[in-house]
């Protein structure tokens, strides 16, 4: 056991709280230092936060397989029992900021290319690990590695965040969309005792909420635009901030929510909703003026439930109770899901979803070096077929 501990331990003690992944990247890049068929390659997507991908070669041409994990973390919170950036093992456990969400699925990643190197295992094709910045927030460093044309050619991806839950080791193999949005009320103040003289941004507001969550729900509730497996694009207005006294009409106000979007009903047609409605209420003199501003745009995701990949994952983990699962969240799939059409992408990897972001964090270690089998197993089926 102890081998497969020190890689996970280190990426634990390097503090990648929404920020400094480069460290993490340039670590994971000195790990497969000496090796004459691999090249690896730092990709900035901001000051001090680089993607770091890892490319493997096989004795032959063949398909490309790659493992993703993102390198950031939330923050610890308070309260940890076990310092949160040390990997204190106990017993089964070991405790640390990330060990669950998600530096084991990395861990697990590295160890089964490195397992293979160090075997000196022929396969045919390429085995890649991606790892990735800002996923926390925003998804950023996957965006700009599929944007940028870094994961060309790239057959299947396997995403090593944790999927444990309610006994299963679930295989999840889609995810709804998430837009993050900001509207802005600029009206014109005036004093209370004479409304007549102001334009009231809050009410503008009040009225925009109930025009575009009857249109939204008129949306959910449609049959013909629900999702067999991720059920029907959602709206929740969330914060709403402005006003500067109680004496005076308000003049700016902020609005803020997040539509959970899939397929049938995606982020073109939920962005245009806003847009229209926006449009329509800024043709009234009366009112304040509204802008949308997208702080965040995740596309739906759905891939292929009998593919090639799927299929040796579910060889690899025979001793696993693997179940094809939705996300109703959104992860890294949504930007994947645009490499290709026939892109082949499945996320597992170990780790309870539940003690994700949680104090006390932690990760099974029997589980975890059943990911690290499963992972070189799952590899070199799927590159041989």
């Amino acid at each position: 056991m102890d081998k497969y501990l020190a890689i996970l331990q280190q990426l634990i003690q390097i503090k990648s709280v929404n920020d400094h992944e480069e460290e993490v990247a340039k670590y994971i890049a000195d790990l497969f230092k000496g090796y004459d068929n691999v090249e690896t390659e730092l990709i900035s997507s901001f000051p001090g936060r680089s993607n770091v991908l890892v490319k493997v070669k096989g004795t032959e041409k063949g398909k490309i397989l790659a493992f993703s994990g993102h390198l950031d973390v939330v923050e610890p919170g308070e309260g940890w029992t076990y310092p949160p950036f040390e990997g204190t093992v106990v017993g089964n456990k070991m405790y640390g900021l990330g060990t669950c969400d998600m530096k084991a699925g990395v861990a697990a990643s590295l160890y089964a290319l490195l397992d293979i190197l160090d075997a000196r295992t022929p396969f045919a094709g390429e085995l890649w690990f991606i790892g990735t910045v800002g996923e926390e927030i925003g998804m950023q460093g996957a965006k700009d590695l599929v944007d940028g044309g870094h994961l060309e050619g790239v057959d299947a991806i396997l995403i090593s965040e944790p999927t444990k839950r309610n006994g299963e080791n679930q295989a999840i193999f889609a995810s709804k969309g998430s837009i993050m949005y900001t509207i802005q009320a600029e009206g014109r103040a005036a004093h209370s005792s004479m409304p007549e003289l102001g334009i009231n941004a809050l009410t503008t507001l009040a009225d925009f909420i109930r025009r575009v969550q009857d249109q939204f729900d008129a949306v959910t509730a449609d049959p013909d635009l629900r999702n067999s497996n991720l059920g029907s694009t959602l709206n929740v207005f969330s914060v709403i901030e402005g006003g500067r006294q109680v004496n005076s009409v308000p003049d700016k106000v902020v609005l803020r929510g997040n539509t959970r979007t899939v397929p049938e009903f995606s982020t073109d047609p939920s962005i245009q909703l806003f847009e229209t409605a926006i449009a329509k209420n800024n043709q009234e003199p009366d009112r304040a003026t509204l802008s949308l501003q997208l702080d965040q745009v995740l596309d739906p995701a759905e891939a292929a439930t009998d593919n090639p990949l799927i299929q040796a994952l579910k060889r690899a983990a025979s001793d696993k109770n693997v179940q094809l699962r939705p996300l109703i969240g959104a992860c890294e799939l949504a930007r994947y899901i645009h490499l290709s059409a026939d892109i082949q992408l499945v996320v597992y990897g170990p780790g309870l979803t539940e003690k994700a972001h949680t104090v006390d964090e932690y990760i099974e270690l029997d589980e975890y070096l059943d990911t690290i089998r499963i992972f070189k197993d799952l590899a070199l089926d799927f590159l041989s077929r």
